[in-house]
């Protein structure tokens, strides 16, 4: 993978979270810390809820911290959630990581191989599991249509019409 498409990937993820660390009318969910070396999550539910989807796409905190780790930040503590990394500080948007941080080494064949044998077994499965619950689901209909035609026929031989209030129960 090309070294500047990753850095280019960093820059704009970087811009988004300054955006919304910077702005002070939203200080209660999401600021800087009183150091302005990381930041401070206050408020997870309104930050997951009013911030992810506009900002980065997603609604959860789970994608997020992956995302924070991924570009080397660190979690300082939960309860409030509060993140630092030595490139990200306020005022000094400069600060960037070295260029080897950028740098993309392929996986091995065997690792490539392993993880796609995974993916299949996985698929696999899942797809065993559908088969399963689709037998099952039409199992159950049959039981579901059986016992509708037994009652069906037990209220002919009773006499009782379809409309009719009273039925036999079977």
């Amino acid at each position: 993978m090309d070294i500047s498409f990753i850095k280019r990937r960093y820059d704009r993820f970087i811009r988004t979270l300054v955006e919304m660390v910077d702005d002070h009318s939203t200080d209660a969910i999401v600021s800087w810390s009183e150091s302005g070396k990381s930041f401070i999550v206050w408020n997870e539910s309104e930050f997951c809820k009013n911030f992810l989807p506009s900002f980065l796409l997603f609604d959860e905190m789970a994608p997020f911290i992956r995302l924070l780790r991924y570009w080397g930040f660190k979690k300082i503590q939960s309860e409030p959630w509060e993140f630092s990394s030595e490139y990200f500080v306020r005022g000094h948007p400069e600060l960037e990581p070295p260029p080897e941080a950028f740098e993309y080494e392929r996986p091995s064949k065997e690792v490539s191989d392993r993880y796609a044998e995974r993916m299949k077994e996985m698929a696999d499965a899942i797809r065993k599991r559908l088969a399963k619950k689709a037998k099952k689901q039409a199992r159950e209909e049959a039981r579901r249509q059986a016992m509708e035609e037994a009652k069906r026929k037990a209220n002919e031989e009773a006499g009782l019409g379809h409309n009719e209030e009273t039925s036999l129960v079977v």
